[in-house]
């Protein structure tokens, strides 16, 4: 009950403005109890309560499974309670959401729930409550409020991810001497010869596959496989096409209706960088001193070639030979570093300045200081005015300080309302997922979910049920639906290696790829079979020299789910709701308005008969196992076979 409610909140005026739900009119129960009750909601955090463009609020609460009812005590501006739906349930939580309508600048809320013994319970600021009062309000205004706001054409979005080298040599008059056979066996060292030019002539391909969204592993200037280390962060590689190349993919990926993201790291860059060879040159004396951080003058490398045999202890392990060619024949000559030969225990090489992991062509900035803070803020700017590129991929993002990252969405989202701004962050990123940093992450909680229950098999269904819940409520909706939801990169073995060649494992793990809230992130060829286990065989050139070893029906499949993602609606902007499991199957529900999705996937076993309630009159299958049927509010699967799915839809 209200009493004389004042949507005012006039602090003088407790009894006016205290709620009091359990009271037989609002709800039928009458009794409350107070007792230690596990509620969680953040209102500071964005994946409990967000706001999208469309003014719609999007609040999410879990509580412990003792909790059969929520509902959101909203006054907005006059009293009404709203019952929440539950979205999911693990041993540990009940997970509730609601999407209203904002119809005014600001309203107050607070929260009641039902626990199994038909009691009552109040959820304020303050916590677990016999009644709310004013002060245990949430308060929403606005004007104090940052929406985080996604550009529209990720919603659906399919990333195709190219590590340049290796996906297709168009040019060969491009190729760096010693550029090896197209196919060749991958090594760290040696270029294949991969170039911009190729990215163009296979969008078609991409296209056909229901790819909308390339992104690009670095593409800047530098002598190195990877790119990472960079010499020039405003050059194009001309063994990729340079400049030229790039414009002419941007725009014809823009008349395929394509996004271009580009990637860098702005952490670290090779020794050939301009502010670097400037402190190699003059010293503590250089006007860029600031950016870095140097131990010892002269900057060197001290080099203890004795120790050549412990290549296991920098990541090179049994490649001595060609570690040994990559500091002597490649990084000593092209830095223009003094090199002390050592003769004591220590590192293999050991930089008198800080380097990334040590890493002896990889500088590491400070960005404290404020020239090397506007000179990377001027690299994300400058690919979007100029090539109008559409996002960038941020490279070890959270070994750089927040405020930066802040800074960088402020100056790329004025140069370009809508690029997309996503981040290499392992685990939870939600501190820079706010709407003031960044949009989404390499999702690679998604990738270890996928790889526990598909490639490994070392988790239940039940366990990836529960898994599936908490992905949908780590992060905001809009975050979620900018996530790059991967399974393969150039930094870890490939999904098909992890599964031991479990083609069934792969296709399961892409179906929910398609499915799941998220841009579905393919590294190149992953849809063919590639199969490259840790780095450097995971930077394999495609096969387009071999289609005879493509694995075609693996192709057809991910074709006809990643064209399916970016076409239904519930796909592309659609909530989740968990429906269970059953043997090694799980089900799930994508519902946009009154458009509702079923999408089933089994994992190694045979489903004999699994029903499903429903509210729908009857379902169309849209795709896959068709021993499907609708009777009596319920939905039958029978014999679904295993590493086998389906998506239909509820029709009321």
């Amino acid at each position: 009950m209200v009493e004389t409610h004042n949507v005012e909140f006039a602090d003088d005026d407790i009894d006016g403005q205290k709620i009091v739900f359990f009271d037989g009119k609002y709800h039928k129960i009458e009794d409350v109890h107070i007792g230690n009750y596990d509620f969680r909601f953040n209102f500071n955090d964005k994946k409990h309560f967000s706001i999208n463009s469309e003014n719609i609020v999007n609040i999410k609460i879990h509580t412990e499974p003792s909790i059969n009812e929520v509902w959101l005590l909203l006054e907005n501006p006059k009293f009404n309670p709203i019952e929440m739906k539950k979205i999911g349930v693990t041993d540990r939580f009940n997970y509730w959401e609601i999407d209203i309508s904002l119809e005014s600048e600001s309203f107050k809320f607070s929260f009641a729930g039902v626990n199994e013994k038909n009691s009552g319970i109040y959820f304020g600021t303050s916590g677990i409550a016999n009644f709310i009062s004013p002060s245990e309000k949430w308060v929403f205004n606005k004007n104090d409020f940052s929406i985080h706001e996604i550009p529209d054409w990720v919603f659906g979005g399919v990333m195709y991810q190219i590590f340049p080298d290796r996906f297709c040599n168009s040019k060969e008059e491009l190729n760096k001497e010693g550029t090896v056979p197209w196919g060749s066996i991958p090594k760290r060292l040696e270029h294949q010869g991969g170039d911009l030019y190729g990215v163009i002539e296979k969008l078609e391909y991409l296209k056909d596959l229901g790819v909308n969204i390339l992104y690009l592993n670095p593409i800047f200037l530098s002598t190195s496989i990877h790119r990472y280390d960079t010499w020039d962060h405003k050059k194009v590689d001309p063994t990729l096409g340079g400049e030229d190349a790039l414009r002419e993919l941007v725009q014809k990926a823009h008349e395929k209706n394509m996004k271009i993201i580009l990637d860098c790291s702005l952490n670290h860059f090779h020794p050939q960088n301009f502010a670097f060879q400037d402190v190699i040159k003059n010293g503590e004396s250089s006007e860029f001193a600031d950016w870095f951080t140097v131990y010892d003058y002269p900057v060197r490398l001290k080099y203890r070639p004795h120790l050549l045999s412990k290549t296991h202890k920098v990541g090179w392990d049994g490649e001595e030979d060609q570690y040994k060619a990559y500091l002597e024949d490649i990084t000593f000559k092209e830095t223009n570093l003094e090199v002390e030969i050592m003769k004591d225990d220590g590192p293999i090489i050991e930089p008198t300045f800080k380097a990334w992991w040590g890493v002896p062509d990889m500088v590491k900035v400070d960005m404290t200081s404020v020239g090397a803070r506007n000179w990377a803020l001027d690299v994300g700017r400058y690919w979007i005015e100029e090539f109008d590129i559409d996002g960038w991929r941020m490279d070890v993002a959270k070994e750089i300080d927040l405020p930066f990252w802040a800074e960088f969405r402020n100056v790329t989202k004025s140069a370009k309302k809508d690029v997309l701004l996503f981040a290499e962050i392992f685990g939870d990123t939600s501190l820079w997922l706010q709407g003031d940093k960044f949009d989404s992450p390499m999702n690679y909680s998604f990738r270890e979910l996928m790889n526990d229950y598909f490639a490994h098999t070392d988790i239940t269904a039940k366990e990836f049920a529960e898994g599936l819940v908490g992905l949908y409520t780590m992060y905001s909706f809009e975050a979620l639906s900018a996530c790059q939801n991967l399974l393969s990169s150039h930094d870890v073995r490939r999904f098909l290696n992890r599964s031991e060649n479990n083609i069934g494992a792969l296709k399961s793990a892409m179906f929910m790829q398609a499915t799941f809230p998220g841009v579905a992130g393919i590294y190149y060829g992953d849809e063919v079979g590639l199969n490259g286990g840790d780095e450097p065989s995971n930077r394999e050139a495609f096969p387009w020299h071999d289609e005879s070893s493509w694995n075609n029906d693996l192709r057809m499949w991910v074709k006809e789910l990643m064209n399916l993602k970016s076409e239904l609606t519930p796909l592309i902007k659609g909530k989740f709701e968990l429906i269970g499991y059953s043997d090694s199957a799980v089900a799930f529900r994508r519902y946009f308005e009154s458009d509702s999705v079923i999408c089933l996937i089994n994992r190694d076993s045979l489903l004999k008969e699994w029903k499903i309630k429903t509210e729908s009159n009857e379902i169309e299958l849209i795709w896959g196992h068709e021993e499907v049927k609708h009777m009596n509010k319920e939905i039958i699967i029978k014999n679904l076979p295993p590493y086998s799915g389906a998506i239909f839809r509820e029709i009321s």
